[in-house]
């Protein structure tokens, strides 16, 4: 095989290159790992050592108090300590070691209300959340695992918590007169000779110091842990942008080196013909052609061809009449926002986020080719959702413009671990840079934790959530911040409700509640609220349905957008090309959702999904070519809702005949049987179509 010199040096080019790339990352990482580790082993010692110093001035009184209680309290109850502090932490275990060093030291701790304090406990009390709170200071804004107070007992080679500040809430979290075994003998050597010390090891980094009584003897040590999966992260951000630079650096230099060559080597007829391709194809395609100069300098033939070409050009264009109409620039438009509308869409969620305890779908209905609403949902880790709903000030293309800009900072700010707080002031400060035109954004960002069923949130200027409960629906809060984009350094702060199960939060747009219909009256929250409490199926349809009705006849003002957040137990299950095989496997994940249902409530469920699902199979999907078939549940209490969603044919089931089980067999007609049973083992049932597609709603009790 035959390789132009240009080929051959760009393969030897690009593999010197990648020689280069891969020494100077290797070399470059090792020297980074090494920094790294020593910059870190060095920040945690120089905290403890500040600490230690900050607790000597300022709380010296307090941790000998404190140390005195501490080893009272410890060598009375060593062996249930030493259980207790032994015993392996899981989801069972976690909530008996906190209630047992909760009550052994709830005398130090009184209730968080302050009500029959004496002065001693209340100066005990702020001692110890002050020296709590500078703890948690310094971990969190160094990237830290967490800081520490203990003491330490040689003659059982234990440390002995005081205070901690991970969150109490956490297996790592080392309750006060908890213990820990000191193992390294560097450690132990260095305690023994009250020395401050800082560790390496295969998973943290950990350092302690000294905190010293006036007389120089050591009351207790600050210690702080750094993670090694932080580090080990920079690290493999900081290789994986060395490798990005390095690999731009040799693009460029390819690049360079094609446009050079190419200059010297590429032959000018090339130009001329590509040129020639060019015009033509445009002419071809009746597109309204510019004139093309192939850019040949040359005082050759070829230069006198490329002359001619482009006087020839001329000519022709002169016959070619100007098609620019104001009509042609209205169809551009048209095109053009058209494509920016079906971008925008596609960057938003298009299915339901569903998970074991949680389910979250969304609505949206843009006034304009292009709106300013926005709305977002995805899981920060397994046990965190986080879901963001905003409307922009203005209409169409700017709005629009300026709400991708916020998403994005939102996102962003999210996948970084902020708090929703954080978020809303990082995104505010960043929206109120360049804002010309004035823009703003009113939001509501929420991170729901599964494990706690508490959902902390930010409402920035938007409109209230609302909370459905027990078929009651009640706004979540009074409270509101200022808008994001418009007030720069503003303090935003965050506030949280704890959800149950069954409930509802619904969150929307002012297009909602604005609703205008021809008597200028607006749909308001009381409709909203009535709307909520009609326990549909689906309440954001209805919703829309009924602003819909209620607007009759005017033009939708406002973009409209809703998202629904429901607690509880939830399942999907999707189907592409179902097939009677698939009938057992939906009804074993079926019934692993429902575990908990009477025997017979199961049975009935498995006859339900194989008259429906054979159906679908059997009569629904004949003729089309792609069915898709999903199954949506939702379980509260002992309530099931089921919906089936399928893109065969429209066909109401309630409507179909049900079989006359009165009449003898000979002279039954067919079908209708399995229609009847379904009927049978359910409460109630709906049907309706949405989006050209059939939807079955199916109601039953599980006990």
């Amino acid at each position: 095989m035959k390789f132009p010199i240009r080929r051959k040096i760009f393969f030897l080019t690009a593999i010197l290159s990648l020689a280069f790339i891969v020494v100077s990352v290797s070399v470059s990482s090792i020297i980074f790992s090494i920094r790294s580790k020593a910059n870190v082993m060095s920040l945690c010692q120089s905290s403890a050592e500040r600490i230690a110093s900050e607790m000597e001035d300022e709380h010296g009184d307090f941790i000998q108090k404190y140390k005195e209680k501490m080893v009272e309290r410890y060598n009375k109850n060593y062996e249930d300590i030493e259980h207790y502090s032994d015993m392996p932490v899981d989801d069972e275990s976690f909530n008996e070691i906190k209630e047992y060093f909760d009550d052994l030291v709830a005398d130090w701790f009184p209730p968080k209300t302050g009500f029959g304090m004496s002065y001693e406990m209340l100066e005990f009390k702020n001692n110890y959340e002050d020296t709590l709170r500078k703890l948690d200071l310094v971990a969190s804004s160094e990237g830290m695992m967490g800081g520490f107070i203990c003491l330490y007992d040689a003659e059982r080679n234990n440390f002995v918590y005081m205070v901690d500040s991970t969150s109490n809430v956490s297996y790592h979290y080392n309750f006060p007169c908890s213990i820990e075994r000191v193992r390294n003998p560097e450690l132990v050597d260095a305690l023994d000779a009250g020395m401050p010390k800082t560790l390496a090891g295969r998973e943290d980094i950990f350092s302690v110091f000294p905190i010293k009584d006036k007389e120089g003897n050591v009351m207790a040590y600050v210690g702080f842990q750094y993670s090694m999966v932080n580090l080990e992260s920079t690290q493999s951000s900081f290789i994986l942008t060395l490798v990005a630079i390095m690999i731009v650096a040799t693009i460029a230099m390819v690049i360079v080196y094609l446009l050079f060559s190419d200059k010297f080597l590429v032959k000018n007829i090339q130009k001329l013909s590509d040129t020639a391709i060019e015009f033509s194809s445009k002419l071809e395609r009746n597109e309204k052609p510019e004139v093309l100069s192939p850019d040949i300098k040359t005082k050759d033939e070829i230069g006198a061809l490329s002359n001619n070409f482009v006087m020839l050009q001329n000519r022709m264009l002169d016959y070619i009449n100007d098609i620019e109409t104001k009509t042609a620039q209205e169809e551009r438009m048209q095109a053009e926002l058209s494509i920016a509308s079906k971008i925008q869409l596609e960057s938003l969620p298009t299915k339901p986020l569903v998970g074991d305890k949680f389910r979250i779908r969304s609505f949206i209905r843009p006034a304009k080719e292009v709106g300013g609403d926005l709305f977002d949902y995805f899981m920060l880790d397994e046990n965190r959702l986080f879901f963001v709903i905003a409307d922009v000030s203005g209409k169409s293309v700017p709005a629009a413009l300026f709400m991708m800009r916020g998403n994005e900072l939102i996102r962003s700010c999210a996948k970084r671990g902020m708090s929703t707080e954080e978020i809303a002031e990082y995104v505010n400060n960043e929206l109120c840079r360049n804002n010309k035109e004035g823009l703003f954004i009113s939001s509501f960002i929420g991170i729901y934790d599964l494990n706690t069923n508490v959902l902390k949130f930010t409402r920035a200027g938007h409109e209230q959530p609302f909370i459905l409960r027990n078929g009651v629906a009640d706004k979540i809060s009074e409270e509101s911040n200022f808008v994001l984009g418009a007030l720069p350094n503003f303090r935003f702060t965050e506030d949280s409700i704890v959800l149950e199960e069954g409930d509802k939060i619904l969150l929307y747009t002012d297009g909602l509640n604005e609703g205008i219909n021809s008597s200028n009256e607006e749909f308001d929250y009381d409709r909203i609220k009535e709307g909520l409490e009609k326990g549909s199926s689906d309440i954001l349809a209805s919703l829309f349905s009924s602003l819909s009705s209620f607007t009759e006849g005017m033009e939708q003002f406002d973009d409209v957008t809703m998202m629904l957040l429901e607690i509880g137990k939830f399942g999907r299950i999707e189907l592409k090309n179902p097939k009677y095989e698939d009938i057992p496997v939906v009804t074993d994940k079926v019934f692993s959702i429902i575990e908990g249902a009477d025997g017979d409530k199961k049975s009935e469920m498995g006859v339900i999904l194989d008259e429906l699902i054979n159906n679908y199979i059997s009569y629904a999907f004949t003729d089309v070519s792609k069915p898709e078939l999903v199954m949506d549940i939702s379980i509260s209490g002992d309530d099931m809702i089921m919906t089936f969603t399928d893109n065969g044919k429209l066909f109401n089931p309630l409507t179909s005949e049900a079989a006359d089980v009165d009449v003898d067999i000979s002279e039954r007609k067919m079908g209708g049987l399995g229609i009847m049973m379904v009927r049978e083992f359910t409460q109630k049932m709906e049907y309706d179509v949405i989006d050209g597609k059939n939807r079955l709603t199916i109601y039953k009790t599980l006990r």
